[in-house]
Formats: C-alpha cells, sequence, structure tokens
C-alpha cells in the first residue's frame, strides 16, 4: 500500500517578517486535502533549521527563565531561544542568543550540540538546533539579558535533578526546552 503524500500546490495565505502561512493543496492515496495549514519560516538554514534553543550552565547548574507569553495566562519555562540570521551558522545564533538573553557567553569550543528537533511537523515546517552552554561567564559589562524584551526573563538556576524534575512534570514548559533539558541530562548521566 503507498502511504506517500504530495505537495501539489502552495497558496500563500498571510506573511510577517519571520513567517508565511500556507495553505498546501496535499493529494495521496486517501485523496485530496485542499488547504492544510503549513507554518514556514523565512529564514532556513541546512536541515530546515530556523531557530536555535540554548541551555546554559552556570556553575553546575543550568539556567531557565520564567517568563509569560501573551496567549497563555500562566508563565513558562524557556531556555534562551530564537531565530537564526541569513547566513550566520547555527552555533553563532546560539551564542548570540545565549548574550542577548542572558548576558552570558561561552568559548566556541564550549558550546555542546544536543541535536536537531521537529517541534510540530504537523504544523511548523522546520527544525530548531538544541545546544547546551558549558563554563559560561558573564559578558563585561552585561547586565543580565534583555529583561522586558517578549520571550526574555530573568535566569533561574537548577541543579540537574530539579531540572530533570520540572521538565518531566512542568505542563508550562515549552517543547524545544523539554528536549534541550532531557537531552542535556542523558549526555551527563553517560559513563
Amino acid at each position: 500500500m503507498d502511504c506517500r503524500h504530495r505537495i501539489v500546490a502552495r497558496r500563500l495565505a498571510a506573511s510577517n517578517t519571520r513567517f508565511d502561512v500556507r495553505f498546501d493543496r496535499i493529494e495521496g492515496p486517501d485523496g485530496v486535502v485542499p488547504e492544510f495549514l503549513m507554518v514556514r519560516p523565512k529564514v532556513l538554514h541546512a536541515d530546515l533549521v530556523s531557530g536555535v534553543c540554548v541551555l546554559p550552565e552556570v556553575d553546575g547548574r543550568i539556567g531557565l527563565m520564567r517568563i509569560r507569553r501573551p496567549h497563555f495566562p500562566e508563565p513558562i519555562w524557556v531556555a534562551p531561544s530564537g531565530f537564526v540570521e541569513p547566513g550566520e551558522p547555527t552555533a553563532v545564533s546560539a551564542l548570540r542568543e545565549l548574550e542577548e538573553e542572558t548576558g552570558l557567553t561561552c568559548a566556541p569550543d564550549d558550546l555542546r550540540p544536543l541535536g536537531l528537533l521537529l517541534l510540530d511537523p504537523a504544523v511548523l515546517e522546520a527544525r530548531v538546533a538544541l545546544f547546551a552552554a558549558v563554563r559560561t561567564r558573564p559578558l563585561p559589562g552585561a547586565a543580565g539579558g534583555a529583561v522586558g524584551e517578549l520571550g526574555v526573563g530573568r535566569l533561574e538556576l537548577f541543579t540537574p535533578d530539579e531540572l530533570e524534575e520540572l521538565a518531566v512534570a512542568s505542563p508550562d514548559m515549552d517543547g524545544g526546552t523539554v528536549a534541550a533539558c532531557l537531552r542535556y541530562l542523558a549526555l551527563h548521566r553517560r559513563p
């Protein structure tokens, strides 16, 4: 049985500076979906990477921010994250977001890849590159990040056990942060 589906047409439904919202006509062995909604970032790197998520490690503890998003009544936990810029290597994007959102930095060799993540492949045509920044240090003259910017908050530090409990039990953590936390913890527990 052939289960292959294919996009036969795309129609732009809406657009802003970062995303195009498209209605795709999908045809497959079970019929046609005339307006399958798909959000596609305007900047995509290799492997459809459009964003980064980076966990900062500060003296053996891991930092997350507690932020508010206007669409959710409760605050949520997030790791520093953001979009890749055109022509900017993914690791450079991760270091830039870490610096902008936390006032921390690390040596390029201390930025550890944690793999790629599909956040919601039924809606978002993109991947997020996950990283851990180990041996972070404050940027000279940094005041702790751009608190007040949408999606940025004060960094709170957790032990690995506290981080695991939060990542496993919290209903208020974004998917990229959950995946980054669990991958970071899995790598650190290996002999």
